[in-house]
């Protein structure tokens, strides 16, 4: 009997493990299924997404609904909830017991009424987004970012590896990658756009502007407000600002259409070109020329090592400053207007060899001599005299042009 019984217990040991190897397998298989759940909400609500990985796409449609599609290959928990119009959506790769894995291969595909905002997150996988009426916020740990065309609120996208695509936007924006780069749409508000490695580009910008990367060009398209571009490795290119423009290159060329209020641009090693200020401009580089074309003044502008051409125009303004062109080896060239009234002094300076190679040009009556370190010094006024022009070079030639 007591073997019997033995047998019998042993026996039934086993099928109650079977039994329980059996239902946590159905569990796990359930776990692994294609997802589909639909909640009828109104507009003007948000749908809010965290996940421990994972690709997220967002659509938009014409009905009240909000339509949850996950692929979960690898049995996330996931969980689903409504409040009011908004819809929460979480997803975990751990709390799955003996059948935890390390893999991370799970999927989201959400349609959301067109007037509704979204925050998605996700810890590693591409994040797309179609055109909404809403605020869209976005962040990832490693994918790429992709925004359609957003009216009624504002824009903010994060991510660690990818880059970041955004259309029009009728509010702020705010996009950051660590590395990547930034393609940002016409902006009503004020952008701010950050990479450590990759170009930006941006179009018209209504709010104030601000542009940085660590390696990549930079352009930008008009802005209405302030504009800060900084690039340590890259050629920048902006639209005209109403407000002040500041730039920044530590290799790279600067061509800038110009601002309503001034210009401050400085590069390490490129060129420098302003199409027209109306305010002052500042221009430094340490290897490259500088040309400014149709300004008000007053100008600064100064190279280690290349040429200058600037041109100023007549202005109701009272000129608030002097004009400097200074250049260490290159031509210096100045357009004044034949009635503008300026007090002009020119300093050539030129070494032994190059004595009788080069000269002053000027279409004013100036006084042209050689002083007593043997400079070739030409000054005077023009027009009864008045805001003041200072022009200095080494081994090169000084042009005075007037102009209509």
């Amino acid at each position: 009997m007591s073997h019997l019984l033995s047998l019998k217990l042993g026996l039934m040991l086993r099928l109650s493990v079977i039994s329980l190897i059996f239902t946590l397998s159905s569990a796990v298989l359930a776990a692994t299924e294609d997802i589909e759940q639909e909640f009828d909400v109104s507009s003007g609500g948000t749908l809010i997404m965290d996940s421990d990985a994972g690709s997220i796409k967002v659509e938009s449609w014409n009905r009240d609904q909000v339509l949850v599609r996950i692929s979960n290959p690898d049995g996330f928990d996931v969980n689903m909830t409504q409040k009011g119009d908004s819809v929460f959506v979480s997803a975990e790769s751990e709390g799955r017991g003996f059948f935890r894995s390390s893999s991370s291969n799970i999927s989201f595909r959400v349609s959301v009424p067109k007037q509704y905002s979204v925050e998605l997150e996700t810890g590693g996988g591409p994040i797309e987004v179609a055109d909404l009426i809403g605020n869209v916020t976005v962040d990832t740990s490693g994918g790429s970012i992709q925004i359609g065309k957003i009216s009624g609120g504002d824009v903010k996208a994060d991510t660690s590896g990818g880059s970041i695509d955004i259309q029009d936007v009728d509010g702020n924006v705010e996009a950051d990658t660590s590395g990547g780069r930034i393609t940002i749409g016409n902006v009503t508000g004020d952008v701010i756009a950050d990479t450590s490695g990759g170009g930006i580009s941006i179009g018209n910008v209504q709010g104030d502007m601000f542009a940085n990367t660590s390696g990549g060009h930079i352009t930008v398209g008009q802005g209405a407000g302030r504009v800060e571009l900084d690039t340590s490795g890259g050629t920048i290119r902006a639209g005209w600002a109403l407000g002040p423009i500041i730039v920044d290159t530590s290799g790279g060329n600067i061509i800038l259409e110009g601002s309503e209020t001034s210009v401050k641009a400085d590069t390490s090693g490129g060129n420098i070109t302003v199409e027209k200020s109306n305010g002052s401009v500042d221009a430094d580089t340490s290897g490259g020329s500088i040309t400014i074309r149709k300004s008000v003044g007053p100008i600064r502008a100064d190279t280690a090592g290349g040429r200058i051409d600037a041109e100023l125009v007549s202005s109701d303004k009272p000129r608030a400053g002097a004009v400097e062109l200074e250049t260490a080896g290159g031509d210096v060239t100045i357009r004044i207007p034949s009635s503008m009234s300026a007090s002009i002094y020119a300093d050539l300076a030129v070494s032994r060899r190059g004595r009788g190679d080069y000269r002053i040009y000027t279409d004013f009556p100036l006084i042209i001599q050689e002083d007593d370190r043997g400079n070739i010094v030409g000054q005077g006024d023009i027009n009864g005299g008045g805001s003041r022009i200072y022009l200095e070079t080494t081994n090169s030639d000084i042009t005075i042009l007037s102009v209509k």
